[in-house]
C-alpha cells in the first residue's frame, strides 16, 4: 500500500509526464491498425518512436529504449492474437523480437525493430480482419477473393456466385467497400506480394506468378502505382 501511494504522489508530482496523453493516442493508432489489419494506415506510423517519452523506462537511454521497445512488442502480439492469428506464430514473434532489440547495440537499430515489428504484426492480422459490410454476397464475395487470390478471378465469376449482375454487383460491391472488385483484387495481390516481399526469397517473377499477375513487368507496375516504389525497394526497405 506504501508503494502504491508513493507512486500516486511520484505521478502528480512529476513535470516530465504531459507526453502521455499524445503517446497513449499512439500506442492506440498502432493496436487499432494491428485488430483492423490496416497495414496502409500502419506504414505512416512506421518511424515514430517515442523518442519524446521522458519517463524513465531504464536505468540508461538504450535500456529506456529496449524497454518501450519490448513493451509494444508484448502489446502488439496480444493484439494480434485477439484477432485470431494463432498463439504459437504470434509467440514466437514476439520472441523473436524481444531477443532481437536485447542483443541491440543502438538507437537506429532498435527503432528499425520497432517499425519491422509493426508491419509484421499488422499484415498477420490483415489476413484474418474481413470488412464488415451489411450485404452476406459481397462478404462472401470478399473471402473468396482472399481465399482464391493465387488464381485468376473475374467479375463475372464473382457475380455468379453472388447470385446478381455483372453490373449490380459491381455497383453493390463499390457501394459497400469504396472500391470496384478489380480494385479490390489487386490490393489483396498487393498485400500478399509485400508480406512474401519481406518474409520469403521468391524473386519477382515467382511472386507475380503465384499471385496470377499476368507477367513480372505488369506486377512491378502496378506494385509502384500503388506503393510509390518498387517491389524490390519495398523488399530492401523492409527485409
Amino acid at each position: 500500500m506504501k508503494h502504491n501511494r508513493i507512486l500516486y504522489e511520484k505521478v502528480y508530482d512529476d513535470t516530465g509526464l504531459p507526453w502521455i496523453p499524445e503517446n497513449i493516442d499512439l500506442l492506440r493508432r498502432i493496436l487499432d491498425c494491428i485488430r483492423n489489419g490496416d497495414a496502409e494506415q500502419m506504414e505512416t506510423i512506421v518511424g515514430i518512436l517515442p523518442e519524446e517519452f521522458q519517463a524513465s523506462f531504464g536505468d540508461n537511454p538504450i535500456r529506456h529504449t529496449r524497454n518501450l521497445v519490448i513493451s509494444l512488442v508484448q502489446l502488439m502480439g496480444i493484439a494480434a492474437i485477439e484477432t485470431g492469428v494463432p498463439a504459437a506464430l504470434c509467440i514466437r514473434h514476439m520472441e523473436d523480437y524481444v531477443k532481437r532489440t536485447e542483443e541491440a547495440d543502438s538507437f537506429e537499430t532498435i527503432r528499425t525493430l520497432a517499425d519491422e515489428a509493426k508491419m509484421r504484426f499488422c499484415l498477420l492480422t490483415a489476413d484474418r480482419v474481413i470488412p464488415k459490410v451489411e450485404d452476406y454476397r459481397i462478404r462472401d464475395s470478399i473471402v473468396y477473393i482472399r481465399e482464391h487470390i493465387t488464381k485468376k478471378i473475374t467479375r463475372t465469376e464473382l457475380a455468379d456466385r453472388a447470385g446478381m449482375s455483372e453490373a449490380y454487383f459491381s455497383k453493390k460491391f463499390h457501394a459497400l467497400t469504396g472500391k470496384t472488385p478489380g480494385e479490390y483484387i489487386r490490393i489483396e495481390r498487393i498485400r500478399q506480394a509485400k508480406r512474401m516481399l519481406t518474409e520469403t526469397d521468391e524473386s519477382l517473377a515467382e511472386i507475380a506468378g503465384y499471385l496470377a499477375f499476368t507477367s513480372q513487368n505488369y506486377f512491378q507496375t502496378v506494385f509502384k502505382q500503388a506503393e510509390g516504389c518498387t517491389p524490390l525497394e519495398y523488399r530492401l526497405k523492409h527485409r
